[in-house]
């Protein structure tokens, strides 16, 4: 295999070490008060990078067209495995996402969001949706997506559930989906979602906690809009230099998921506005070289599983770092290859793996055309 884009893995690496040194900053306290060990976040996040860096290195050399053969396969096991979470599933935070798994949990919608985004880039490789029609070519893919972010709701896990579809969404317009097709799933979406608001209080709650925030500058700080509030005096008392690595306060349990949903705000304050801008500059780069790889790809199927992997760093990131900031109702949603988390870890940087694949695959198409070229004006 030809060497591939190498600001993608470069990228990827770059953005889970921020995230090991900022996962071990903000749990040290929590290490202490509740496991009587510093150390026991970072060791278990390094664990899993690791693993993680030898699911890169796995994915980066699986011939795309055994990848191609397994998408219905991949989708098939995440859906079971989403299934026996809402069965059998251990309870967190009063939600039931994570599968036990022997000495190990896993949550499934991590994998099942990329297995999905493999299963549409195979199913929408053949003809348009656009020449399929209405219901085969937009109705049936985005059937299975609905089914899908349907058992992630039923965790419950409205976020997850909601970007899933999202994701479903952009990859058939990507596809060539018409417009007018598109806007009937667009419509189903948003009953989907007022049925979800309707059903689940919790969420409807942080809505109306996001909206008087955005709209009429008020915030609960008190009760409902605590995180928020504490998140916004981490961010806004990091200046352009931060606190220094390590000299945080908001980390003394006075923000809740600083290590998961929250990091950026702790990277916010350590690092300042210097830090946090070079965190956004790694993220660019990683979506710009993810899009150019899409673009460059020699065959739809390749192109749409990069795109729709790109698409997936993209929203995760833009909706973490929106809850933070004040722009978006909290969600629970991770940072991609930041936040601590095993499975998201794992699937994000096989991801890298695989994006990286296709960037091989796209350089070697190049250079094969470049020397048909050169021996056409040889001649």
């Amino acid at each position: 295999m030809r060497r591939g884009d190498g600001w993608i893995p470069v990228l990827a690496l770059a953005l889970t070490a921020v995230g090991v040194v900022m996962v071990y900053s903000s749990t040290a306290i929590l290490g202490i008060t509740r496991y009587q060990d510093p150390d026991h976040f970072l060791l278990r996040q390094l664990a899993r990078a690791a693993i993680g860096v030898g699911a890169l290195l796995l994915c980066s050399r699986i011939p795309l067209r055994r990848l191609e053969f397994l998408a219905p396969w991949l989708l098939g096991i995440t859906t079971v495995m989403l299934g026996a979470v809402v069965v059998a599933g251990r309870d967190a935070n009063g939600a039931s996402r994570w599968l036990p798994l022997g000495p190990f949990s896993v949550q499934p919608v991590d994998l099942a969001r990329m297995a999905m985004v493999v299963f549409l880039a195979w199913w929408l490789k053949r003809p348009p949706p656009a020449e399929n029609g209405l219901s085969r070519g937009v109705l049936l893919p985005l059937g299975l997506v609905a089914a899908l972010s349907g058992l992630i709701l039923l965790q419950p896990n409205l976020s997850s559930a909601a970007l899933l579809a999202l994701t479903g969404f952009a990859l058939l317009f990507l596809a060539g989906a018409r417009l007018t097709h598109l806007a009937v799933p667009v419509a189903c979406g948003f009953v989907a979602l007022a049925v979800a608001l309707k059903t689940h209080p919790y969420q409807m709650v942080r809505l109306r906690t996001f909206v008087d925030f955005a709209f009429s500058n008020s915030l609960d700080a008190r009760g409902t809009g605590w995180q928020l509030d504490q998140s916004l005096i981490a961010i806004g008392s990091g200046g352009w230099l931060g606190r220094g690595l390590g000299g945080g306060l908001q980390k003394y349990l006075f923000l809740p998921e600083a290590h998961t949903d929250f990091i950026f705000s702790i990277l916010a304050e350590e690092l300042g506005f210097i830090g946090s801008t070079a965190l956004l500059v790694l993220f660019g780069l990683l979506l710009w070289r993810g899009m150019r790889t899409a673009a460059r790809a020699p065959d739809a199927f390749s192109g749409l599983l990069a795109a729709g992997i790109t698409l997936q760093f993209g929203l995760y990131a833009v909706f973490n770092l929106a809850v933070a900031t004040g722009l978006a109702p909290t969600t629970g949603l991770p940072l991609p290859f930041v936040s601590y988390g095993g499975s998201a870890l794992l699937a994000n940087l096989a991801a890298a793996g695989v994006l990286y694949r296709i960037s091989a695959m796209n350089e070697a198409g190049e250079a094969l055309a470049r020397q048909r070229w050169k021996k056409k004006e040889s001649a």
